[in-house]
């Protein structure tokens, strides 16, 4: 990596909460120490009204998965390749009584420009950069310090995706747009994405429902568990009682269904 962000790339990327410069921040690195990461989730569930840690984890994720929007906006409309190490990310720590939008930066600026030589190979390693080298070990970490699925986990990534590639850039003239996107939900490789198989996002692709245009989850995200109502996308929307899941929320039918 040689060549820096330029300010329009700043520019472009702030609207998906890139920003030069953060204001109370933590590095990510710090949350695969485990008793770091503890106190955290402790602390974000303070801020945040939430009733569990694990609950805390999954908005986590819902808010990290900016960095995946990020890195897969800038390797589509811009063929570049950013440096997404954990000890190079800094996230805004949460405010108690606020929603939590955290703003993201990157230490190092660097990029690596896509040379015009083999864009497959080249995506590739943007895929193992962020999926397998940065988000895997966070959500396997979380899956084993606070006890959340981390299908769960893997959905709070793949919704955001799809809104990356069928909202925000599906009326661009981007020449990427199509076969990036065809790649994501067909073709990636799992060990891609870390010590899988399989591709983890695949599973979360389906139809959407015919009337109102949306895609149901396969596991619901406990955002509900923050005092608002269930997401018209929660597969347990009718599948509660009084608003709590019939089983519980050690494992979530939904997420049992979707192994």
């Amino acid at each position: 990596m040689g060549n820096i962000l330029l300010e329009n790339d700043l520019s472009a990327l702030q609207k998906y909460r890139l920003k030069s410069i953060t204001g109370k921040s933590f590095n990510v690195a710090s949350l695969m120490d485990k008793a770091f990461a503890i106190d955290f989730m402790r602390k974000l569930a303070l801020s945040i009204g939430s009733p569990s840690e694990k609950a805390a984890a999954s908005i986590f994720i819902k808010r990290y998965a900016f960095i995946a929007v990020i890195s897969l906006f800038a390797m589509t409309t811009a063929n570049k390749k950013l440096n997404l190490s954990l000890d190079n990310i800094d996230m805004e720590e949460a405010e108690r009584g606020t929603d939590w939008l955290p703003m993201i930066s990157l230490k190092d600026t660097s990029i690596e420009e896509w040379n015009g030589q083999d864009r497959d190979e080249w995506r590739k390693d943007v895929y193992r950069d962020l999926f397998a080298h940065n988000i895997y070990p966070l959500i396997e970490h979380f899956e084993k310090t606070f006890r959340i699925s981390k299908l769960i986990l893997w959905e709070n990534i793949a919704v955001y995706l799809f809104w990356l590639y069928e909202t925000e850039l599906k009326e661009s003239e981007y020449p990427n747009v199509r076969s990036d996107f065809s790649f994501l939900i067909r073709e990636a490789e799992g060990k891609l994405f870390g010590e899988y198989h399989l591709n983890p996002i695949i599973k979360y692709y389906s139809k959407k429902n015919s009337q109102e245009e949306i895609r149901i989850r396969k596991t619901c995200c406990f955002t509900y568990q923050l005092g608002s109502k269930r997401c018209k996308t929660c597969p347990c929307t009718y599948n509660t009682n009084n608003g709590v899941c019939f089983d519980g929320e050690s494992i979530c039918g939904a997420v049992s269904s979707a192994t």
